[in-house]
């Protein structure tokens, strides 16, 4: 029956047996003689290294397996093809999608599972992480209570998205189950040394992202080592990488060049662009620590240009685009610096909707389940395992309930910022006059959050209260207060008085201290400037802040939202949405 059954999916699925990768494929003369086994092994010696001779291999193997009507050299060489595919930066997803349709009615240890598992890491070589999320769940529950090596692997693959939304804390100790779990096989019959290598790049590549590089280095240096031992070299070049970045962060600028620059050749080989567009980044960044700024725009460039080839951004390369913003901004070439202004917005809609989706997806589809799955074999054993039982449930339900209630926080927190920002779009299309005359107006069309200032006796010289209400006005209309490090005792030295008559005289005056006055003042005019100057609202937040007289992004966003209840960016986002309309 079973025999008939795969018969049937066989001839059902022949046209798309005959459709993918060997229209065209002839098997080289060299190749024709070798038995399964051998074009395995010479498979795994190029793979990750030539990844075009690899596809060779791959395709030979999957016509073998139609020739000899092998199902098993069938499925491998689809999975290998879409793997590869999928490496060099190709649409492996037609052989994905045809192994997963002859594979969906059988039930062996492999599969169907397998092909859930290359589908979700071609998605995730897409970006599209909530995709891979699904496929990879689906693998799992085929897995389960059937397949250790892959239920194993696909706790790492869940760790690699993990680190995908930032959670490199919570991809550790999958990454460390999954490495502890091929380590104790290396010593026995069922050992998969490239599985093992590989779980040894996850570690160190995990540590390397929560930022401690000192034990990153550590598994590089183990991985390197066993990469020699066993004269396997698929992941030699991603522990080179991942030294050079170590090393880079470390400070060790010479050591990190010299073993990127090593690699580079390697990817370029392997035409891995998501990596090398990575390579070129760290590169850049050196140079730029180094003081080299030609050589590092010139890397910038490079990785830029190879992002947009695979269409793959990491958070961690966004600062690139703006080091060139600023660097054609402060050469006048006003063409490059609008080119890269659009490319970084490009790069954060690719960031931003690759992660938004799954940081929810991935607690409720994954971590949850785990939950359950770890409350269900408590109760099982509830007779002689109360007192667990109960702490795993109460850890479990406060964890969800931290969770739940962060979420719902935050969804609020949005929401409350978008109708801030509606309302001060609506009142800022409003004609006003400059700050000093709308702080005495009791419809102040800002909302300023700063408590009452208890309004104190005037302890200034009449004609000296005088003068400094002439030159806070010239100050004003001079708009003096964008210029960055403005003090009250700098200031009180430009008009010729001291720090205390300053201070009184503009709590006198504006009724609120120094510090609320310049930052009204600096917030007010900019309100004003975005809603009229559609360039400015290109800017980065960190470049806005910067034009209007603060020293960061942080400080300037901070002081925006405690004036006008919402964030910079809802309001930017609204004024473009309100251009587009229009």
């Amino acid at each position: 029956m079973f025999r008939f059954s795969l018969f049937l999916i066989f001839l059902i699925c022949q046209n798309l047996f005959f459709s993918q990768s060997i229209k065209h494929f002839h098997i080289p003369d060299s190749l024709k003689n070798k038995n399964y086994e051998q074009l395995q092994n010479a498979y795994d010696k190029v793979f990750r290294i030539d990844n075009n001779k690899a596809e060779i291999f791959a395709n030979t193997i999957l016509s073998k397996g139609k020739k000899e009507k092998n199902r098993d050299l069938i499925y491998d060489g689809y999975y290998k093809i879409a793997h590869i595919k999928g490496l060099k930066s190709e649409n492996g997803h037609p052989y994905a999608d045809t192994l997963l349709s002859i594979t969906q009615n059988v039930d062996t240890k492999d599969y169907p599972a397998k092909a859930h598992i290359i589908k979700g890491i071609l998605y995730n070589y897409d970006w599209k992480y909530n995709k891979a999320l699904d496929q990879y769940i689906e693998a799992q529950k085929s897995s389960k209570n059937k397949n250790p090596d892959q239920f194993y692997y696909i706790k790492k693959l869940i760790g690699i998205l993990k680190t995908a939304t930032d959670e490199n804390e919570e991809a550790l100790p999958l990454f460390l189950e999954y490495y502890n779990y091929q380590k104790q096989k290396v010593n026995t019959e069922k050992k998969d040394i490239k599985s093992y290598i590989g779980s040894v790049f996850s570690v160190s590549n995990a540590y390397s992202k929560t930022k401690n590089y000192q034990k990153s280095k550590q598994y590089n240096k183990i991985g390197i080592s066993e990469c020699k031992k066993h004269n396997d070299y698929s992941h030699y070049a991603y522990f080179l990488m991942s030294e050079g970045i170590a090393d880079y962060y470390l400070k060790n600028y010479n050591i990190a060049t010299e073993n990127l620059l090593v690699v580079e050749k390697k990817l370029l080989k392997n035409e891995d662009h998501p990596n090398l567009a990575i390579v070129y980044y760290f590169l850049a960044k050196i140079n730029t620590e180094t003081k080299n700024e030609k050589k590092a725009v010139n890397y910038f460039i490079k990785s830029d240009s190879l992002s947009f080839v695979s269409n793959e951004f990491l958070p961690v390369t966004r600062d690139g685009y703006e080091i060139l913003i600023d660097y054609y901004k402060n050469k006048g070439d006003k063409e490059n610096q609008l080119k890269y202004i659009n490319k970084l917005f490009h790069a954060d809609s690719i960031i931003n909707n690759s992660k938004q989706y799954l940081s929810k997806e991935i607690y409720k589809k994954y971590d949850t389940p785990i939950l359950l799955e770890e409350k269900e074999k408590l109760i099982s054993d509830l007779n002689n395992k109360n007192s667990i039982l109960y702490w795993f449930l109460g850890i479990g339900f406060f964890t969800i309930s931290i969770l739940l209630f962060m979420f719902i926080k935050n969804k609020k927190r949005v929401k409350e910022y978008k109708k801030q920002a509606e309302i001060l779009l609506s009142k800022s299309t409003k004609e006003f006059e400059f700050v000093h005359e709308v702080t005495t107006n009791s419809d102040d069309w800002i909302n300023k959050n700063y408590p009452p200032q208890e309004k104190p006796k005037n302890t200034v010289p009449h004609n000296i209260l005088t003068e400094l209400k002439l030159q806070l006005e010239l100050f004003e209309t001079k708009k003096e207060f964008l210029h960055k490090n403005i003090t009250i005792d700098g200031l009180a030295k430009e008009f010729g008085t001291n720090r205390d008559y300053l201070s009184k005289s503009v709590n006198e005056i504006k009724e609120q201290n120094f510090s609320q006055y310049l930052n009204e003042l600096r917030i007010n005019y900019v309100v004003k400037e975005l809603k009229s100057n559609e360039k400015l609202r290109k800017y980065t937040i960190s470049a806005i802040a910067s034009e209007i007289g603060y020293n960061n992004s942080e400080s300037f966003s901070n002081a925006f939202k405690k004036i006008t209840g919402t964030l910079p960016s809802f309001y930017i986002k609204l004024l473009n949405q309100e251009t587009n309309i229009l």
